[in-house]
């Protein structure tokens, strides 16, 4: 299995979504993500992000912010 890095697998996934996030913190930007992870991670799994209209993630994609998290939080 792969190493899962910020810039390679992570910020794809929040891109789109970083407008409706700017007012609280930014999607693409390492040091926000990593700070808010857990909590990240708990709206991911209960649905709530992304924000409506955007579908929910995948379980993939659930995983692979998981794995992030769990390596590490590789840049």
């Amino acid at each position: 299995m792969a190493t899962v890095s910020f810039q390679k697998d992570i910020v794809p996934m929040f891109y789109e979504f970083r407008g409706p996030m700017l007012w609280r913190l930014d999607l693409t930007k390492y040091e926000d993500v990593k700070a808010n992870a857990s909590m990240i991670y708990n709206q991911i799994t209960a649905a709530n992000m992304p924000p409506p209209p955007f579908p929910s993630f995948t379980a993939d994609q659930t995983k692979l912010f998981q794995q992030w998290m769990t390596e590490g939080f590789q840049p």
